[in-house]
């Protein structure tokens, strides 16, 4: 008897997981807006472009936090914040590529 519910264990275990294994999809090379753009180095003009827009998004970011109030704003400036970082982190990885 405990060998028939081990193996119904099991096979409920194979099934599950079976059906939890969806095919995946490749990922694609890469999802930010600023990478297709500079699939080469990009040029120092292009590096500061890059800077000055990603401040400017920030500052606008950052603005449409102020009519927020409490943990609201305070996530909303973090966020604000994270994105511009992650952005910078982008353009400082396209430089030495």
């Amino acid at each position: 008897m405990k060998s028939t519910f081990k193996l119904a264990g099991a096979v409920l275990l194979m099934a599950s997981t079976a059906a939890f294994a969806a095919p995946q999809a490749p990922a694609p090379a890469s999802t930010h807006p600023l990478a297709a753009a500079h699939a080469s180095a990009p040029s120092k003009a292009e590096v500061k472009a890059d800077k000055q827009q990603i401040r400017a998004d920030e500052k606008t970011a950052l603005a449409n936090c102020n009519t927020m109030k409490g943990a609201e704003k305070s996530a909303c400036k973090k966020d604000a914040v994270a994105k511009a970082q992650h952005a910078r982190g982008h353009v400082k990885a396209s430089k030495h590529s």
